[in-house]
């Protein structure tokens, strides 16, 4: 099943089982189109889903873990602990964490540069001819030739 349709079916629950009527809501969505979204017909903008979870009195992250399950065709307990496993690994892993301005200036590209660089510049001090440097970084000659570190001898 589509996204949008379990996410509508969810939204609709979860407002009948509050006891909300769409009237309620039309601070954040027409009736028309809360109606729309409910049936799957259309997709809810971020920013709306948010403002509807409020209305609705829950948690966005709450309403996608119960999509992710209807989804999935688990309960939502299976769910939580599928999704806590998947996050504790992600943490573990450094991948939630924020990064540093210089991250975010230098980018992803700049990174796999810097690790180029070091990378050379170890294998130079092992000895490693560049040629066999290139061959083990996977990367170009002229890649390694930008990195080596000239010796000085004063």
């Amino acid at each position: 099943m589509q996204y949008e349709k379990v996410l509508g079916r969810v939204l609709r629950n979860i407002r009948l089982r509050a006891g909300i009527r769409r009237s309620e809501c039309v601070e954040i969505l027409t009736i028309s189109n809360l109606s729309q979204v409910e049936n799957g017909l259309v997709a809810i903008r971020i920013d709306t889903l948010v403002g509807l979870c409020e209305v609705l009195g829950v948690a966005l992250a709450d309403v996608l873990l119960v999509v992710e399950a209807r989804m999935s065709d688990l309960r939502v307990e299976e769910q939580l602990a599928v999704s806590n496993a998947r996050v504790g690994a992600l943490l573990a892993a450094g991948r939630l964490e924020p990064v540093d301005k210089e991250y975010v200036r230098r980018g992803v590209k700049g990174q796999r540069a810097d690790s180029t660089r070091d990378a050379v510049i170890r294998l130079q001090g092992e000895g490693v001819s560049k040629e066999e440097i290139a061959r083990k970084l996977g990367v170009g000659r002229t890649t390694v030739y930008r990195y080596w570190v000239k010796v000085r001898t004063d």
